[in-house]
């Protein structure tokens, strides 16, 4: 299909420093595949946190807490799964070539 990103390996750090950037972290969902996993997991922390946070802490305070949580667990996420899709495309093309 179209759309669909191409079969060779990612930059493991590039795709790190594009989920820090909300419109490439778009990106980065999409080129390892896993965009409506990272969107799922995005925004029920982010949702989760604005709403616990708001609770717990004055205005804005809880926007800080929530953005401080939510971004290393982003980072942690793309990290995964831009290695799990390194590891799928050589093994791809590792069962390809023999």
């Amino acid at each position: 299909m179209v759309w669909d990103p191409p079969k060779k390996s990612v930059n493991v750090t590039r795709m790190i420093i594009y989920s820090f950037i909300p419109i490439l972290a778009i990106y980065a969902g999409w080129r390892i595949q896993k965009f409506w996993v990272l969107l799922g997991i995005g925004l029920g922390i982010g949702i989760g946190l604005g709403i616990i946070a708001g609770l717990l802490f004055p205005d804005p305070y809880n926007e800080i807490i929530a953005i401080a949580v939510s971004i290393p667990i982003s980072v942690l996420v793309v990290r995964h799964y831009a290695r799990k899709y390194n590891e799928k495309i050589a093994s791809e093309s590792q069962s390809g070539t023999s």
